[in-house]
C-alpha cells in the first residue's frame, strides 16, 4: 500500500486500460514492465536513510500516517457533486430494478439508489429530485407504484399479437384424426382442439397431467402436414427432458433467438412459455410473425414465472381474450402406484390436494395434507433432524427423493446434515475427496458492473466462450471501466463489454468434500468430455472422483476439471424443483415470509408420486402465508386512465404521431400492430387534436 512506484504503475495501467480496453488482451506482466521501464522517475542517488525518512514523511498524507499507525487498510474516497451522483444512482436502481421487475414501487427506487451512493455526498433529498424528474409512468390508484414506457409498450405489443391471432388463421390440420391408443379422451380433445384452432393457441397443462406427451402427438401431426416444427423451452434442463421425451432438435428460447431463422410459415411449439420472460416473448412473437408463422403457447402460469421482467404469457391470459386450451387431469400421483390399498388411499388424498392447490383453494390443499399425517411441526432444534431422519429412511427403502427449502442458507444447512447422515449410514462412499467449486451469485447486469459487488474471493466464470476464454473457465476481476470488465487469468488479461455481461456468472469458491454416491445439483450449463449436454439445475449422482480431479457421474457422462459450477444437490429450492418428478417430496419451511406464496406451495408439493412430507415450525403461520399470491404485478395491470393517457405518449414515441393519432380512433375500426410501421405522419394540427382523448383497449 505504501509503494508510491507501485501505486503510480497500478494508475498508469489502469489509465492505458480504461484508454484502450483492447490492450487487455495482451500480457498484462509485459505492460506493466513497460510502463515501469519508460515511465520511471529519475532516483536521487546518496541520500542517506534519515534524509530519505524525513522525505517520506512529507509525502506522506495524514490518511497514510494514521494507516500505518492503526495498521488498518482504508481506502480515500473521491468526492463527487450531490447531483450528478444522484442521477448515476438513479440510473443505476433502475437497471438494477427494472431488469427483473416490470412495476417497481418508487421507494424501492430510493433505498437502492441510497444504497449505492452510500458513503457518498448525496442525500435522500437529491434522489428524490431525480426520479421525479424520470419519466415514470406512474399508477394514480396505487400511490407509488411505477413502469417505465418501453416495459408498458413491449408489454401491451406482446398483449396485441395475441388479440390480433384471433380466428386470423386457417386450422394446421382440417382432418386430424388421432391414431394414438396411448392418448387418453382428454388428452385427444386437446391436440384435436389445437391443430384445428383458428386463433393464437395457449396450452395450458397442470402439473403432472400429461402435458409433454400430448404436445408429442400436435408435433408428430403437424410434421406430417409437411410443415417445419421448431420446439424451444426456457431452459437446458426442459431442453433435455423433452429429448428424453421424443422430441428431436430442441432449444432454448434465447439460443432460437440468436439464430433468428425461421422458415417460412413454420410453427414454434414454445413449451414452459410460463417462464419466457417479456423481452424475450416479444422478440420471438415478432420473428413469428416476420416470417408468417404460428406459435403454441404451452406453460402453467399458476407455476413459478420468469426470471426477467414481465411474466409474458400471464399478460395474455389475462389481456388478450384468449382461452387456453386445458389439461386438468393429473396423471403423475396415480393410486395404481400404490403396494398396498392402504397407500392407495393416501395418494388418492395426495392428488386431492394438489388439485386444490392447482384451483386455488390453498387452504383447504394445506388441510387435506394435514389429515393425512403430512404436516409436522417441528422446533427449530429438531426440524432438520427429523427431515433428515426421514430422507436416509427412504434412501434405505430405494425411494427417489428430494428435498426442497426456501433460502439458500437453509439449503446448504440440510445438504449437509443428510451427507454426514448418509455417511453413517454408510449409503455413500467412504472416501472424500476435496474440490473446489464455485457457488453462482445471483447478480444483475447493474451489479456486475458495480466493484462494490465484488470481493477478493469472487471470481468471474464464463458461461460460454469469449475472447479467448473457454466455457466453465474463471478469472479474477482486476478493473471496470466505463465500457468493460478487464479480467485476469494467470498473467493474461481481457476486456469483456458490457454487452456481453449475460456470458458470465459471478461466484464464490467453497470448498466441497465429495464421495461415490454424493448428489450434486448442477448451476451452469456445458458439456461433458464426451461432449454430452450438462444443464443447469441438474441433479446427478457422482460415480467416482478421479484423482486429477474430473467428476464421474452415474449416468456415464465426465465433469470436465474446468466445471466446477455446482452444489450438493439432496436440497433444492422450489423453483429448481419445477418440472421434477420423483416418489416423495421432503419439503422444509423456513417461516420466510416472502419465500412462501401459492407458486411455491403449488409446485413444491406436486413434484411426487406418492407423496409429500413438509416440517414447519409453525403450522397456522404456514396456512396464513401459502394464501399469499406471489405474481409480480404487470405493466398492463396499471388503471385503465392511467394506461390509455400513457399509452398515447408511448405509441407515438414509437411509432410516430400518425399511429398515435389512429390508435385514438381505434373505435372506428381495428387497426393491427403490424400496420403501425407503415403509418405516415399526418398533419400537426391532427395530432395535437388527438392528445388526450386516450386509446381504447
Amino acid at each position: 500500500m505504501f509503494s508510491k512506484r507501485h501505486r503510480q504503475i497500478d494508475q498508469k495501467t489502469r489509465e492505458l486500460l480504461t484508454k484502450e480496453p483492447e490492450k487487455a488482451d495482451g500480457n498484462i506482466a509485459a505492460i506493466r514492465e513497460h510502463i515501469a521501464h519508460k515511465e520511471r522517475d529519475r532516483k536521487i542517488r546518496d541520500m542517506g536513510l534519515p534524509r530519505l525518512q524525513a522525505l517520506w514523511d512529507i509525502q506522506m498524507t495524514p490518511e497514510q500516517k494514521s494507516c500505518l499507525k492503526t495498521l488498518a487498510n482504508r481506502q480515500a474516497v473521491v468526492p463527487v457533486r450531490g447531483e450528478e451522483l444522484a442521477e448515476q444512482a438513479v440510473l443505476w436502481a433502475e437497471e438494477h430494478l427494472f431488469e427483473r421487475n416490470s412495476v417497481v414501487n418508487e421507494h424501492e427506487l430510493w433505498r437502492q439508489a441510497l444504497q449505492y451512493a452510500r458513503g457518498q455526498d448525496v442525500n435522500f433529498k437529491d434522489v428524490l429530485a431525480m426520479t421525479r424528474l424520470r419519466n415514470y409512468v406512474r399508477d394514480e390508484q396505487h400511490p407509488g407504484n411505477v413502469t417505465t414506457r418501453e416495459h408498458l409498450l413491449r408489454e401491451w405489443e406482446i398483449v396485441e399479437v395475441a388479440k390480433e391471432g384471433q380466428c386470423a388463421f386457417h386450422p394446421f390440420c382440417w382432418d386430424y384424426r388421432n391414431s394414438n391408443p396411448a392418448l387418453d379422451a382428454e388428452q385427444r380433445q386437446a391436440v384435436e382442439a389445437i391443430l384445428t384452432s383458428t386463433h393464437f393457441v395457449l396450452f395450458r397443462g397442470g402439473a403432472g397431467t400429461g402435458k409433454s406427451y400430448t404436445l408429442r402427438e400436435v408435433e408428430r401431426a403437424l410434421k406430417a402436414t409437411g410443415r417445419e416444427v421448431y420446439v424451444i423451452a426456457p431452459q437446458r434442463q426442459q431442453v433435455m427432458d423433452l429429448e428424453k421425451d421424443g422430441f428431436q432438435n430442441v432449444e432454448t428460447v434465447s439460443a432460437f433467438l440468436a439464430r433468428g431463422e425461421l422458415a417460412r410459415r413454420a410453427v414454434v411449439l414454445a413449451d414452459e412459455a410460463g417462464q419466457i420472460g417479456g423481452r424475450q416473448m416479444h422478440a420471438l412473437l415478432e420473428l413469428i410473425q416476420a416470417n408468417e408463422g404460428r406459435v403454441i403457447l404451452s406453460g402453467d402460469t399458476r407455476q413459478h414465472g420468469a426470471l426477467e421482467a414481465t411474466d409474458a404469457l400471464r399478460a395474455i391470459e389475462r389481456y388478450s381474450g384468449v382461452k387456453p386450451i386445458e389439461l386438468t387431469t393429473i396423471r403423475r400421483q396415480n393410486p395404481k402406484l400404490a403396494k398396498t390399498i392402504a397407500e392407495r388411499g393416501r395418494i388418492r388424498e395426495y392428488r386431492q390436494a394438489v388439485a386444490e392447490a392447482r384451483d386455488g383453494k390453498l387452504a383447504e390443499s394445506f388441510d387435506r395434507l394435514d389429515k393425512q399425517a403430512a404436516i409436522t411441526q417441528c422446533t427449530l432444534a429438531d426440524q432438520h433432524e427429523k427431515l433428515t431422519k426421514r430422507y436416509v429412511e427412504m434412501r434405505k427403502d430405494h425411494q427417489s427423493t428430494l428435498v426442497v427449502a426456501q433460502t439458500w442458507n437453509e439449503i446448504h444447512s440440510v445438504n449437509e446434515q443428510i451427507r454426514l447422515a448418509l455417511k453413517r449410514e454408510k449409503l455413500v462412499g467412504e472416501t472424500d475427496t476435496t474440490v473446489t467449486a464455485f457457488q453462482p451469485v445471483n447478480l444483475t447486469d447493474a451489479q456486475k458492473r458495480d466493484a462494490r459487488s465484488y470481493d477478493e474471493k469472487s471470481r468471474l466464470i464464463f458461461n460460454r466462450d469469449l475472447r479467448g476464454f473457454k466455457a466453465g473457465e474463471s478469472v479474477r476481476l482486476q478493473t471496470i471501466t466505463n465500457t468493460h470488465l478487464i479480467v485476469e487469468s494467470s498473467g493474461r488479461m481481457a476486456a469483456i463489454l458490457f454487452k456481453h455481461l449475460d456470458r458470465i456468472t459471478v461466484g464464490q469458491p467453497m470448498e466441497l468434500s465429495l464421495s461415490s454416491g454424493d448428489r450434486l445439483q448442477l448451476k451452469a450449463n456445458g458439456r461433458s468430455e464426451d461432449k454430452r449436454k450438462l444443464a443447469n439445475g441438474e441433479l446427478v449422482t457422482i460415480k467416482e472422483v478421479h484423482e486429477d480431479g474430473r467428476i464421474a457421474l452415474a449416468d456415464g457422462r465426465v465433469l470436465p476439471l474446468r466445471f466446477r459450477q455446482f452444489v450438493r444437490g439432496y436440497a433444492v429450492t422450489s423453483y429448481a424443483s419445477q418440472g421434477k418428478t420423483v416418489d416423495h417430496v421432503l419439503f422444509s419451511d423456513s417461516a420466510v415470509k416472502a419465500a412462501t406464496s401459492q407458486q411455491q406451495w403449488y409446485v413444491t408439493i406436486s413434484r411426487g408420486r406418492k407423496g409429500v412430507e413438509i416440517f414447519t415450525t409453525d403450522k397456522q403461520q404456514l396456512r396464513e402465508q401459502i394464501t399469499r399470491s406471489g405474481d409480480r404485478p404487470l405493466a398492463m395491470g396499471l388503471t385503465p386512465k392511467t394506461r390509455h393517457s400513457w399509452f398515447h405518449q408511448a405509441i407515438e414515441q414509437r411509432y410516430g404521431p400518425r399511429a398515435a393519432y389512429i390508435l385514438s380512433k381505434k373505435r372506428q375500426g381495428r387497426i393491427h400492430l403490424k400496420n403501425l410501421q407503415r403509418v405516415r405522419q399526418v398533419p400537426s394540427s391532427a395530432v395535437r387534436q388527438s392528445r388526450g382523448r386516450g386509446i381504447g383497449m
